[in-house]
């Protein structure tokens, strides 16, 4: 008789100890008449986080989406999310712990859009039942779980029911199949003491196993105990002492907590109150809420200020006076060696102003420009594109050096270039020497000639940098694989108790870098980032995959960059919600912007309306620090082509770039997309290396050349960098409709309205009456509202006139302000005869209307006696004051 996946271990999964539960459903309530055209699914491995091959279905009978089944490996977290009508499901990923190996099926929910809906598509045939009895000193709250061999040995997925003083579980699977197994108490720090796994097997008529467990490696002190970052200020500076809030579900008492904190670098340590390593800091109750047989406390306490450039360290603990032993946030540990480690940078914190001024060229080197045949070691010649583009395809370095008079012409002042290690594959992501360059690319002394010729002339460069993860491939690896627990390496990546290790994304071939282990952390700082940054002086790195390491190692990152060089720009590839991305805000100097590339194309390349761009950047304003610079794509190397998308349209795509480079954030041109590079082929309709078609060649005969847009793209980037209020200036939306916008860029020196319109002619009202001149074609406009011709657009100026100097005074000098008088022949302001000593140096400005000062200026008199101040409109900062004897002034 078959069986599903018995329910009992989806709704057990509720009273899971230690991880987040996950709201599953069986029979979700029908959601109505069908709202979208199209809903996909995306994900990490085995989905993809592009194309359209995981396609939903809509179900009238339940009014939900369905996926079809996807294989996934028990007791990892599972991160997903929906794509409806090529809009992006808002907020952070959906996450699903998966309960065990087998396939499964999504549900989209349009009336409850964030709901985990993932159910068991797999049909067993067999059966295991274990029934156990934990040793007497188990705490009663404690719930026993299984880590078995279809879920990854996980110890938080699989909890087991108590009946009466033993637990029991029955978990399903193929008949004649084995398993192993062990137990826990919710986490692998709590596990039961034995010589080697458990195994049983799944039978048709169903197994019962007794088990007992006579010792746990340790027991725990509280269910949950999270400090999650909740630390403020959150970017503190060297001003602010730093509150730190620690929460705690708990059944026994809990009265007690500590901070163990380091200010050299070092890692904390200590438990109980007594510091080991670094310094101690209370943390105190200051509240509890009774929850049935539950507690619910929260802890404060403070970290000192520290001085500017300090990376603090910290771990923490609650324990219960009368108890033994403590429990550590947010593992949940029972020493400190196991702790998360937290960490902020205290610095008044701001990002380099040449990155804010920024317009970056990203190359990808593999595909830009064949500069020396020599070296093209992986090229096939006779390979059809459709191949070809799975593999080497002979750009290097000397391409790029090559063709600096054309990047140089086009505009930009950074290069962005893709990762060259040496590795298996052209597109340098997969290192196996972090601190070599793959003969197909070139030699290291061609980088260096490429990097000074660059700064010749007055142009940064960014190298993609891989800290993430290294290939499989890689020598670490392979001696950790070879040797185990004897290899030096062995610990610089994560292993698991089944012999799989830590993943990028689950791709094995990808396995992560443990950056938070102190040698592998040791080697990428002080060996690896330098040698970049120093050797090969490169200005800034752009950061692969930032939030698979620890915020611990960025903190550590940013310390060891900014001693190399305070002006270094370090932004990274976070592809998250907005929280999660300005989580990173400072540890890193700015992130790439996957909101703006997913609103342009809706907006531009899918017709969408022009106040989703209004909304985007406003919620950028409300929750991004205004020194983490965020930088604006269309396309890159992960994404389909814009132009692809928008159906080879550039007038699309000039809409699109022009409004890009009017709003804020630092602008990049992913290369080609200035001449009209496209695609020769349907991503969607491949399975695998879809990303080839992102990456096509660079198109260099000018005949092929689209020559109109790349002329649009000089007279944008020329527009942004002649004028500071689009690159740096605030932001206002004036008006929005679904074709058209009017938005205005200011700063101190100018006003600039922009006017975009990809429908009809369209009349937009300015929030007051203005001046305008176009920049473009010098016309001027007067009035509250601005007409917008079809398809267009424009960037005006705001013509402002003079304001009449009505009163001048002097302030500083004496007690009260002393007013100047015009001396209309002159065309200057002059005070009366005000005496001054010999010697004696005064600090004045003068006020101009009431309103506006020149700043403090000084002056000191070679005599003593009456004197008269001039304040000269034309020059308002020079100090020119008179002395009856002394027609020339002294200055």
């Amino acid at each position: 008789m078959k069986k599903s996946l018995v329910l009992i271990m989806i709704v057990s999964l509720l009273l899971s100890l230690f991880v987040q539960p996950f709201a599953q459903t069986n029979k979700a309530e029908a959601a109505g008449d069908q709202v979208y055209d199209k809903v996909v699914l995306r994900g990490e491995s085995p989905l993809r986080w592009d194309g359209e091959n995981n396609p939903l279905t809509f179900d009238e009978s339940e009014g939900l989406w369905k996926s079809e089944p996807v294989t996934l490996s028990g007791g990892i977290q599972f991160e997903y999310k929906f794509v409806m009508d090529n809009e992006w499901l808002p907020g952070d990923n959906l996450r699903f712990q998966v309960p065990q190996t087998g396939e499964y099926e999504f549900y989209f929910d349009p009336s409850n859009q964030r709901k985990v809906d993932v159910r068991p598509a797999t049909e067993y045939d067999g059966s295991i039942t274990l029934q156990l009895t934990v040793p007497e000193d188990t705490p009663d709250w404690a719930v026993p779980t299984v880590a078995t061999s279809n879920n990854s040995f996980n110890y938080s997925v699989t909890p087991l029911e108590r009946e009466g003083k033993a637990f029991t579980v029955t978990l399903n699977g193929h008949a004649g199949e084995e398993i192993e197994y062990r137990y826990g108490l919710g986490d692998s720090k709590y596990r039961e003491v034995i010589d080697a796994n458990r195994t049983a097997t799944f039978t048709e008529e169903g197994t019962v196993v007794s088990d007992t467990v006579t010792e746990w490696t340790g027991l725990p002190v509280a269910k949950n105990v999270s400090h999650n970052f909740n630390h403020n200020p959150f970017i503190p500076s060297p001003n602010d002492d730093v509150e730190i809030t620690v929460e705690v579900e708990h059944y026994g008492p809990i009265d007690e907590g500590g901070i163990y904190f380091t200010t050299d670098g070092s890692t904390p340590a200590g438990a109980r109150g007594e510091a080991s390593s670094g310094e101690f800091s209370p943390l105190e109750v200051v509240e509890t809420n009774p929850d049935d047989n539950l507690q619910r406390t929260t802890l404060k306490g403070l970290i000192p200020q520290q001085a500017d450039g300090t990376p603090v360290k910290y771990v923490v603990d609650v324990w219960a006076a009368e108890g033994v032993g403590s429990q550590f946030a947010d593992t949940n540990s029972l020493t400190s060696v196991e702790a998360t480690e937290f960490a902020y940078y205290v610095e008044n914190y701001s990002s380099p102003d040449w990155a804010k001024d920024a317009v970056i060229y990203h190359i990808f080197v593999d595909r830009f420009f064949d500069g020396n045949p020599d070296n093209n070691f992986g090229v096939n010649p006779d390979l059809p594109l459709e191949e070809a583009l799975k593999d080497w395809m002979g750009g290097d370095l000397e391409g790029v050096l090559a063709k600096l008079d054309y990047i140089e012409e086009l505009g930009v002042d950074t290069i962005w270039l893709s990762p060259v290690f040496e590795g298996p594959y052209s597109h340098g992501y997969h290192p196996t020497d972090f601190m070599g360059v793959d003969p197909n690319f070139g030699t290291l002394d061609v980088l260096k000639e490429l990097i000074d010729e660059a700064h010749d002339r007055d142009m940064k460069v960014i190298y993609d940098f891989v800290p993430n993860h290294t290939s499989s491939e890689h020598p670490f690896f392979q001696d950790a694989l070879e040797n185990g627990e004897d290899s030096p390496y062995y610990d610089w990546y994560t292993f698991y108790e089944d012999g799989t290790y830590e993943t990028f994304y689950g791709i094995e071939e990808l396995p992560q870098f443990n950056n938070d282990h102190p040698e592998a952390r040791d080697y990428m700082l002080n060996e690896v980032v330098p040698f970049w940054l120093e050797e090969l002086e490169f200005d800034g790195l752009r950061l692969d995959y930032a939030k698979g390491p620890s915020y611990s190692f960025w903190v550590d990152f940013r310390d060891k960059v900014k001693s190399i060089d305070p002006d270094m720009y370090v932004f990274g590839e976070v592809w998250d919600s907005r929280e999660k991305i300005s989580s990173y805000a400072g540890k890193l100097d700015g992130a790439l912007d996957f909101g703006f590339h997913d609103t342009f194309k809706g907006t531009f390349a899918f017709d969408g309306s022009m106040q989703s761009v209004v909304n985007y950047v406003e919620e950028n304003e409300a929750v991004y620090h205004p020194e983490y610079i965020m930088t604006t794509f269309l396309d890159n190397h992960d994404l389909p082509r814009f132009l692809y998308e928008a159906g080879n349209n550039t007038d699309k795509l000039k809409l699109a770039s022009f409004t890009q480079f009017m709003l804020p954030g630092s602008p990049v041109i992913y290369y080609g997309t200035e001449v009209g590079v496209s695609q020769s082929a349907n991503h969607n309709e491949f399975n695998d290396w879809k990303d080839r078609w992102y990456r096509e060649f660079m198109i260099w005969d000018e005949e092929k050349q689209d020559q109109e847009l790349l002329s649009h793209y000089q007279d944008i980037i020329e527009l942004r960098q002649d004028h500071s209020a689009l690159r740096t200036g605030d932001f206002h939306a004036h008006a929005a409709t679904r074709d058209a916008l009017l938005f205005e860029r200011s700063n101190e020196d100018e006003r600039l309205i922009v006017a975009v319109n990809k429908g009809a002619e369209a009349v937009l009202a300015l929030d007051e009456e203005l001046e305008l001149e176009n920049l473009l074609t010098g016309e001027r406009v007067t009035g509250d509202e601005l007409t917008v011709g079809a398809s267009s657009f424009a960037v005006y100026q705001v013509v402002e006139e003079e304001e009449v100097i009505e009163h001048v005074a002097l302030r500083g000098v004496h007690d009260e302000d002393i007013a100047l008088t015009y001396d209309e022949a002159a065309g200057v302001w002059r005070s009366e005869g005000i005496h001054l000593k010999n010697k004696q140096t005064v600090t004045f400005e003068y006020v101009i209307n009431g309103r506006e000062s020149t700043g403090e200026l000084t002056f000191t008199p070679d005599r003593g006696g009456k004197f008269e101040f001039v304040f000269d409109p034309a020059e308002p900062e020079q100090v020119r004051v008179l002395h009856p004897s002394d027609k020339r002034g002294q200055k």
